[in-house]
């Protein structure tokens, strides 16, 4: 499987909020029990061991540890305390005390009779249910050779869910006339455009809607996924990316872009002129773009001082580690500037108490 690389948040959506400033407003109590409640797994590596365990001992040291002496305590105390009686005496094959009983839903009954008739279907007759256990591979497949059948029918019997029905996604009516129209008029009003599944996109019509983004300051999304945009295209895109700052996100997902211009589009974004934060690009028909395009798509990635959120397949780990670093250092360069700017706040950050 292939890994998606996506860092950094979502600006265009996500509110003005900073964890520090949250921690800021609890009390030294209410960041332990915090704690305690994310102390669920004892064997997350990615927490510390003091806070895997949500038991605190509020006990002070009686002295340094004496293990003979506590092993000795505690054979005492076995032996002195007394046995607890039983309210019924142990019989074989007795069941003491509340018997369990399990509680279905329709789901697991249904599962349960679907099993059973299973079962039903394919048991034997003792004799021939002791000699089957009994037997290996190599005699079954020997019994089944001679049969002149299948392995299987000694086995068990194979059974097939039915397939589910999932309704399809609506279609989507949205007129690329008007769309064009829209952005060649710099509507103000347009500010997220979707194309996606729209069928019958001609190529002069994908043409016509990214070279109207040259004059156009209101469209801050577009995405037209699944439209067959090819590579003459996206060099419309690229020339009309180069004069355009309002656009902030865009998304071409499962078209027919080659390698080299996935490369070309990322190598012209690395530019002072546009204002893109978000590319999505993943799910093309050449899915690997070799370590050629990959290492001039991280050079561009290197470059580029807003980018913050990518969706693209890259197949070399070592491009995928340059291009990882640098998304979280830009996504860092806006808390750090987010930060600067709310120093005159009321709230100040404090330490949270040391756990031990």
């Amino acid at each position: 499987m292939s890994r998606t690389v996506a860092f950094g948040r979502d600006l265009l959506g996500a509110s003005d909020v900073d964890i520090e400033d949250l921690l800021a407003c609890l009390s030294p109590a209410e960041v332990q029990a915090l704690l305690d409640e994310l102390a669920g797994d004892p064997d997350d590596k990615h927490v510390p061991p003091s806070v895997r365990n949500s038991y605190r001992c509020e006990k002070d040291p009686t002295g340094n540890l004496d293990r003979l002496s506590l092993i000795t305590h505690i054979n005492e105390e076995a032996i002195n305390s007394p046995d607890k009686e039983e309210a019924v005496q142990f019989e074989l094959g007795l069941k003491r005390g509340k018997v369990f009983e399990p509680k279905y839903n329709e789901e697991e009954l249904e599962s349960l009779r679907k099993q059973a008739d299973i079962e039903e279907k394919v048991r034997l007759d003792p004799e021939e249910e002791s000699v089957l256990g009994s037997a290996s591979i190599e005699d079954i497949m020997a019994l089944a050779d001679i049969l002149n059948t299948n392995p299987q029918n000694f086995i068990i019997e194979a059974y097939a869910d039915p397939l589910k029905y999932f309704e399809p996604d609506p279609p989507n009516h949205t007129k690329p006339k008007e769309v064009l129209e829209s952005l060649s008029k710099d509507d103000t009003e347009v500010k997220d455009v979707c194309l996606n599944n729209v069928g019958r996109l001609e190529e002069k019509e994908v043409c016509d809607i990214f070279d109207t983004l040259r004059t156009n300051s209101n469209l801050t999304k577009l995405s037209i996924v699944n439209c067959e945009i090819n590579d003459f295209s996206i060099s419309t895109l690229c020339l009309a990316l180069e004069n355009n700052s309002s656009l902030k996100s865009i998304n071409l997902e499962s078209n027919r872009i080659s390698p080299d211009s996935i490369a070309e589009l990322f190598e012209t974004l690395a530019s002072r002129n546009n204002g893109i934060l978000e590319v999505r690009i993943c799910g093309q028909s050449q899915q690997r773009l070799g370590f050629r395009v990959e290492s001039r798509i991280g050079d561009a990635i290197s470059r580029n001082p807003r980018l913050l959120r990518i969706s693209l397949d890259l197949q070399f780990p070592e491009v995928l580690n340059r291009v990882s670093k640098h998304l979280i250092s830009n996504m860092d360069k806006i808390r750090v500037e987010r930060m600067a700017k709310g120093e005159k706040s009321e709230v100040k950050w404090t330490p949270c108490k040391t756990i031990a």
